[in-house]
């Protein structure tokens, strides 16, 4: 779907800003984003009900930025952050969701 399609992505100090064929602008936070990882090892760690699960501190997402960002095929990124969690896949669907999701709170 072209709505999908980002037409530029770019790193901003604490946040992700990303352009839409739409015209459609988003800006995804690292923290929002780090905390909606979509890999499994996080899906895993979100959809359990550990009760020794503890989540991070605030500091962590103080401290928490983006090192790189990878193209995946013609559909995502992948996202490697500061604290070497390299694993998760943000489909361009995804990330649009996301963003639709944070404008509407």
């Amino acid at each position: 779907m072209q709505k999908f399609r980002p037409t530029h992505i770019k790193r901003g100090d604490t946040s992700l800003e990303i352009q839409w064929k739409d015209s459609h602008q988003s800006e995804l936070s690292y923290r929002l984003l780090r905390q909606k990882c979509p890999c499994a090892r996080c899906d895993a760690t979100r959809s359990e009900k550990d009760p020794f699960h503890i989540l991070p501190s605030d500091d962590f997402f103080e401290n928490l930025h983006l090192v790189d960002i990878q193209q995946v095929g013609r559909y995502a990124v992948r996202l490697v952050w500061s604290d070497g969690h390299r694993t998760g896949i943000y489909t361009f669907q995804f990330l649009r969701e996301l963003s639709e999701e944070a404008s509407a709170i």
